[in-house]
């Protein structure tokens, strides 16, 4: 089959496995661009999974509205049958299991589909995990082991945030997450690393983030985890300048430090669910429910 046959094949076969986006970009945008012409970190770059990679497949499932503000507003109410010092917790993990575990499966399911797929057509195909992984270790502790990390952090071994802008699905906001124009900041990626020639999507042309307009992402993190770069030469993330209203931020303008949201939890017996800064951005349209802590940064 030719270039837009095999393409199309590919986008109908993630969208019928559950797929609510699907993009691709062309191998070459993940080479280093101007302004800041940055490189993809080591083994990042498609290339580093499949030599020969001609093309990144982006596709995204949504986290339903009610999932993300529902266990946020319970957390803080009372309830006949779960105790007080563990409400947080248990409507952490009610978050957790249906906002992004049932997400980190089956996005990884759509992508060996498609690799499958490709192989049958006379490709091959990388699929990758949806999150990071969390080894273990015999003699050191996760965080003395990630302690020379940019992140602290373990990550996943490719960054499907960077392959969804490159693949024109979305834009990087200010809360370092992709926003969509379908679902704002509220989607789960993941990607396919493939060496088939597929029809490239176009970019993004018009922001999405409404940038210093709202900022209440970053007003809205109980951790203070979420800061706008100052420094482009960091190199936890590959950055871009954000001087101009009109840049699209195919690469990301904020930095974020997981340990500090993760830390969250350690708080105490009632802490923030999960995901304020997504149930706080107003794109594509305001949160219905909101708990009693995020009031105040609107």
């Amino acid at each position: 089959m030719d270039v837009h046959e095999l393409t199309c094949q590919v986008k109908e076969l993630a969208r019928e496995k559950g797929a609510a986006l699907v993009g691709v970009a062309p191998v070459e945008r993940f080479d280093p661009m101007p302004p800041l012409y940055d490189a993809v970190p080591k083994g990042q770059h498609p290339k580093d999974f499949l030599p020969k990679a001609r093309s990144v497949i982006s596709f995204a499932m949504p986290i339903l509205p009610a999932v993300l503000e529902a266990p946020a507003v319970l957390a803080g109410e009372e309830s006949d049958l779960i105790p007080e010092e563990a409400r947080s917790s248990y409507y952490d993990q009610v978050y957790n299991r249906v906002g992004h575990v049932l997400h980190d499966y089956h996005l990884e399911l759509i992508g060996q589909l498609i690799g499958q797929f490709l192989m049958q057509c006379g490709y091959n195909a990388m699929i990758f995990p949806t999150t990071g992984v969390y080894p273990t270790f015999r003699n050191k502790s996760a965080a003395e082991v990630w302690a020379a990390s940019p992140f602290r952090f373990t990550s996943g071994p490719f960054s499907h945030r960077h392959a969804a802008t490159r693949a024109g699905l979305g834009e990087f906001g200010y809360n370092n997450l992709v926003l969509t124009r379908e679902f704002g900041p509220r989607q789960r990626f993941n990607s396919v690393v493939t060496d088939a020639e597929l029809v490239p999507d176009p970019l993004i042309d018009q922001p999405i983030c409404l940038r210093d307009k709202c900022r209440l992402c970053l007003k809205a993190c109980p951790m203070q985890a979420i800061a706008l770069r100052t420094d482009p030469g960091r190199e936890d993330y590959r950055s871009i300048q954000s001087d101009d209203p009109q840049r699209i931020f195919i690469d990301t303008p904020s930095m974020s430090f997981p340990t500090l949201c993760i830390s969250r939890a350690q708080s105490g017996t009632k802490y923030p669910v999960l995901g304020d800064c997504l149930r706080i951005c107003p794109i594509p349209k305001k949160a219905e429910r909101l708990p009693q802590h995020l009031h105040h940064c609107r």
